[in-house]
């Protein structure tokens, strides 16, 4: 570019005004000269020149240009192999995305400014990527990888201050300056990826953890906590949404697996107990979820703050073996039936039915008295097989087998018949509003035809409204809880 202002230079109009600017250092000293003289002769009081300045000789000319345009050819080549070692160094080569070394340099930066409260985090899992890579081979994968780069990439590029990157193999990350909107972006790009082969029928199954409002001074705190959401969504299974409450504890898994652990290993834990009533208002059973010490000597927490970490530290079978254990003392104690959670993933691990099965065994009366719920999700479709071996181990015991948290899907529900269950809950949720709302009443009159006609009984969870209990007996379902449920004396 250089080399054509010079070749031109002649043909430019005299003109006052124009400062020399500094020459490059490989500029042959013979072009120096001639630049230097052109210019001088164009500041305010200098010599105008001729009309036309005579050509150099062909001979002096072509030294000078030649080796210049060279070596501007040279300067482009060596930019172009520094911006591929720069995104060799900074880049994920599959996504196109800043990979997690610059992500997390960035991210640092931001919060190095005071910037973290006005700020989202969301992070992105693919859950199946090694059966996706059996299935149609690893570059069809990356292919799929690079869409949701695509994807995360749009944000950058079209929101000032928004930057994404890919973390490792399975989890890329996006940064949102402001704060309020971490749930409708996750939402947005799932319902995007979905619609493309990335994450369509057969494709990659994707779950998002977010915080809202960074909380913390450090990267890693930034990622604990949106870490610690993206644990809970992965606990519900593919495609589920969880976004961190600001002002949350935020702890890192190793942590979180070594609390959970140590309370375990201490006997830190109790059970929960709720009334469920029949249309008579009597007591059916205790509904029993368990509950954690984390720290000697505090408060026992519910399920919810901790379930997810122990599902990812893979201490769910232990937390599930635990509650049926102190279920199984507690009817001994007072004769009352109870019901206790197991979850779909400790189905799963290998030899868990037949460790339900000795401790059943070793308290026959008890476990006469036990019913057991597991959570009906994406995950229990994949367990259903040890769900059918578990109905037909547990229940020679006298125990009763049902599902918990159902209504989201009626083929799901539908999937169940057969399969040696006993009963199915629904999720508050989808009843809620059953006796004021006529298209939420006749949801639930076709779900009690179809739970009746699979020879099931129907649990309504979580009613806390007494028109809704009362609506819900009248047509049909045999028990509910909640905080609209008094027992009868």
């Amino acid at each position: 570019m250089l080399a054509a202002m010079v070749l031109s230079a002649d043909a430019v109009a005299p003109f006052s005004g124009i400062l020399l600017p500094p020459l490059p250092d490989f500029l042959p000293e013979a072009l120096r000269r001639r630049l230097r003289a052109w210019y001088a002769a164009r500041r305010p009081g200098g010599r105008e020149p001729a009309a036309k300045p005579p050509a150099l000789p062909p001979p002096l000319r072509a030294p000078a240009q030649e080796p210049l345009a060279r070596r501007l050819d040279e300067v482009r080549r060596q930019a172009d192999r520094v911006e591929a070692l720069r995104r060799e160094a900074h880049s994920d080569p599959v996504s196109g995305l800043p990979n997690r070394r610059h992500f997390l340099g960035r991210l640092g930066s931001m919060l190095g400014q005071g910037a973290a409260p006005e700020r989202s985090l969301l992070l992105l899992r693919a859950l199946n990527l090694q059966a996706q890579r059996l299935q149609i081979g690893e570059d069809a994968v990356e292919r799929r990888l690079a869409l949701i780069g695509e994807a995360l990439d749009a944000y950058p590029q079209h929101v000032p201050g928004a930057f994404a990157g890919r973390l490792n193999d399975s989890d890329f990350a996006l940064c949102l300056p402001a704060v309020g909107i971490a749930a409708e972006t996750a939402a947005t790009l799932l319902e995007a990826l979905r619609a493309t082969p990335a994450a369509g029928p057969g494709g990659i199954e994707i779950v998002v953890g977010g915080v809202d409002g960074l909380q913390g001074d450090s990267p890693g705190e930034a990622l604990a906590a949106a870490d610690q959401a993206l644990a809970r969504a992965e606990a519900g299974g593919p495609f589920c949404i969880e976004i961190h409450a600001p002002g949350e504890a935020a702890f890192g898994e190793q942590a979180w697996r070594t609390r959970i652990a140590e309370a375990l290993q201490d006997g830190r834990a109790r059970l929960g107990e709720f009334a469920v009533v029949g249309p008579d208002r009597r007591l059916r059973h205790l509904e029993c979820p368990l509950r954690l010490q984390l720290e000697v000597g505090g408060p026992y927490c519910e399920a919810q703050r901790w379930l997810a970490m122990a599902t990812r530290s893979r201490l769910l079978p232990r937390v599930d073996l635990l509650a049926l254990e102190l279920a199984l003392l507690a009817i001994v104690r007072d004769g009352r039936e109870r019901c206790v959670h197991v979850g779909a993933l400790s189905l799963l691990t290998p030899g868990f039915v037949g460790e339900v099965r000795q401790r059943l065994a070793s308290q026959p009366e008890a476990a006469a008295r036990l019913l057991i719920d597991v959570s009906e999700g994406a995950w229990l479709d994949r367990a259903l097989p040890r769900l059918k071996e578990a109905g037909l181990a547990w229940r020679r015991h006298g125990v009763r087998l049902g599902v918990e948290h159902a209504g989201a899907s009626m083929h799901a529900l539908s999937r169940l018949a057969g399969v040696g269950l006993d009963h199915v809950r629904v999720e508050a949720r989808f009843v809620r509003g059953v006796a004021a709302e006529p298209r939420v009443h006749a949801f639930a009159v076709g779900l009690v035809e179809l739970v009746h006609g699979m020879k099931l009984q129907l649990v309504a969870e979580g009613v806390d409204d007494e028109g809704d209990a009362e609506t819900l007996f009248a047509i049909g379902f045999d028990a509910a809880t909640g905080p609209a449920l008094r027992i009868a004396a």
